[in-house]
């Protein structure tokens, strides 16, 4: 049951919490969900707390049910309250969380939802879009539900097989044991069942684990992104009691030497970063416009390969990127110098990790987890920036933290500190699979200096500038970035560049123009094409794999 649609608002960073809990507050405005208070011009500038009031009734069917309420990402830091009473707090802008509202509900009378958004916090460049940015739901469970169904297909080349691994994680709200049968489906591949008794008011996982023929399968490839659907469902004396769909696709990415391979074939890939951002949709990106863009970079710009933002992406994204064939490194928005949350041992960041995994696992467009972006100190002066001890330590306890939760994937952060004061010892280097570089200098001379301090591993170049673009349409792309872009297909162990960025996006950070939009992108915030969008096409087409 979705809660999408006209919400109560109101702005203020004055009234306390229990006054707006407790309707001491009588003027109220709308707005949409989900969507971004700073679309509206009067709240466009606005900094701090939110609040959002709905009211809504449970249908009678739903009695005896256990009753969750579901957020996809709100901004930044959210407290809910239900009938007055307080259901907790989430931190983090982009990933979901729920809550069993079984005993705070009302089933016989309306209930009102209270939802605080704070969106204070803020790292990097892009604009810190606040409010209920994507999709609330209830959803009506039975005692047990599946939580989650996580499923591994990789192929073996050697053996001419598929190791498929189901990872099914249940919960029990009731107050005794059950003991239940998962069922599960691929179509046209495997059918397969198992039983599990799950303690009361408990989780449990459970692993269903097969292999097939490589010769019964299609591989999910940029060229051919073939996807097959998985199918499971549990039941208790068979009495249907939840059922889960997936899609997925069969492939194989990983690092080899210097290069990365896809489907046991070298690979070489480009792409764009695109920002979150619309003036008109904030970071509440409708399918219409996500669609728009990545088809243009997919087909027309010639890319596969990105880490598309800072944050982790939306949904419409992920599944779009999955059908059409675009590879994606996915970040948690630990970003730059100076960020409270690089240091070993955070929960804060362990929390945001694990939330998108679980949430991302079964894309197969998502190739790599990224632990955060230019970390550094503030001191020195720029050209001999490190990292810290701290930073340091948290980029190399992340990537342990990540390989923990995902062993498939690859792990990368994103550096550029490599080419400054970075050495062995002070930068991460051992536990990545593939070292992630931002240039916006003389990027042959960045890349052959990473190389040589840090080498044997694959260089994805995943940013690359040389300053502002400019306004559109005639703003251009300078000629020694076009000329560096050309170059780095020469060098072996660059398996690819992305290029800062595909749009414009609104930004209060210094050196935005007074458009209030920085202007890096190939086309502007609105998409109209700059000329340089037509030069980095060219420039693309001489890389091919």
């Amino acid at each position: 049951m979705s809660l999408n649609g006209t919400w109560n608002f109101y702005a203020s960073n004055e009234v306390s919490e229990t006054d707006v809990v407790t309707q001491q507050i009588n003027n109220w405005d709308t707005l949409q969900v989900p969507g971004n208070w700073d679309t509206r011009a009067r709240y466009s500038e606005y900094v701090g707390k939110g609040y959002y009031k709905k009211e809504f009734t449970i249908p009678k069917h739903w009695q005896n049910k256990q009753i969750w309420l579901k957020f996809d990402a709100v901004y930044e830091t959210a407290k809910v309250w239900l009938n007055g009473k307080f259901l907790g707090k989430h931190i983090g802008g982009y990933t979901p969380f729920e809550f069993n509202i079984t005993n705070n509900v009302n089933l016989n009378e309306a209930n009102t939802i209270v939802v605080m958004a704070n969106n204070t916090y803020k790292r990097g460049a892009w604009w810190a879009w606040g409010g209920i940015s994507r999709n609330v739901s209830l959803s009506a469970k039975n005692n047990v539900r599946i939580v989650y169904q996580h499923i591994t297909s990789e192929p073996d080349f050697e053996a001419n097989r598929v190791n498929f691994i189901i990872k099914y994680k249940l919960d029990n709200s009731s107050n005794e044991p059950v003991s239940i049968k998962i069922n599960s489906n691929i179509e046209n591949i495997h059918t397969d069942s198992l039983f599990i008794t799950i303690e009361k008011n408990a989780e449990a996982i459970s692993y269903i684990k097969f292999q097939k023929p490589l010769s019964q399968v299609k591989l999910w490839h940029f060229n051919h992104p073939n996807l097959y659907q998985l199918q499971s469902n549990i039941s208790n004396n068979n009495n249907l009691l939840d059922t889960a769909t997936d899609k997925f696709g069969i492939r194989k990415f990983e690092v080899r030497g210097e290069q990365f391979f896809l489907n046991n074939k070298a690979v070489r890939m480009n792409g764009v970063n695109r920002v979150h951002d619309h003036p008109v949709y904030g970071n509440t990106e409708p399918d219409h416009l996500v669609k728009q863009d990545m088809l243009d970079i997919k087909y027309n710009l010639g890319c596969n390969f990105s880490r598309l933002m800072h944050a982790p992406l939306s949904k419409n994204i992920l599944k779009l990127c999955d059908s059409i064939g675009f590879l994606l490194v996915e970040e948690i928005p630990v970003w730059g110098d100076g960020d409270p949350n690089s240091v070993p041992n955070n929960p804060q960041t362990k929390q945001w990790m694990q939330e998108m995994i679980e949430r991302d696992y079964n894309h197969p467009s998502v190739v790599a987890w990224s632990v955060g972006n230019e970390l550094r100190t503030e001191a020195p002066k720029w050209g001999k920036q490190h990292l810290t001890k701290k930073q340091y330590d948290y980029v190399n306890e992340m990537i342990n933290f990540t390989e923990s939760l995902d062993k498939t994937r690859l792990k990368t952060y994103v550096s550029n500190t490599a080419y400054q004061g970075g050495e062995i010892g002070t930068e991460p280097y051992e536990k990545l699979d593939f070292l992630s570089i931002n240039s916006y200098g003389h990027a042959i001379k960045i890349i052959e200096k990473v190389h040589n301090k840090f080498p044997n591993k694959p260089i994805f170049v995943s940013e690359i500038g040389r300053g502002q673009i400019g306004p559109a349409p005639h703003a251009k792309l300078k000629d020694d970035l076009i000329e560096f872009i050309s170059q780095l297909k020469n060098y072996p162990y660059v398996t690819g560049v992305s290029i800062w960025s595909y749009n414009d996006y609104r930004s209060n950070y210094k050196g935005t123009p007074d458009s209030g939009f920085r202007e890096w992108g190939i086309v502007d915030e609105n998409r109209n094409k700059k000329e340089a969008y037509n030069q980095l096409k060219n420039v693309y087409k001489t890389w091919k794999n």
